[in-house]
């Protein structure tokens, strides 16, 4: 697990291209788990809960703009130099 912006993200599997994974409203990462269980031996599933939507952390507003920075932000780490 790593934490990019104050956002946990969960990385599983072991393959050599990554995939991120992001949930609708009003989900969490929980979502993908049986869709990482079927995709980790070929894929790095790399999934994480938007802000706002988990329950254990305060409400948290967020622009369009620190959204699209916040997934930019989370692809450069798990995946630097890949698309």
């Amino acid at each position: 697990m790593l934490n990019v912006q104050g956002i946990d993200v969960y990385i599983e599997g072991e393959g050599a291209r990554t995939v991120v994974m992001i949930h609708g409203w009003p989900d969490s990462y929980r979502l993908w788990d049986s869709t990482v269980q079927a995709l980790k031996r070929q894929y790095r599933c790399v999934r994480f809960t938007l802000p706002g939507f988990d329950l254990a952390q305060p409400a948290r507003a967020t622009s369009l703009t620190q959204m699209t920075a916040l997934f930019s932000a989370i692809v450069d780490t798990v995946s630097p130099d890949q698309p």
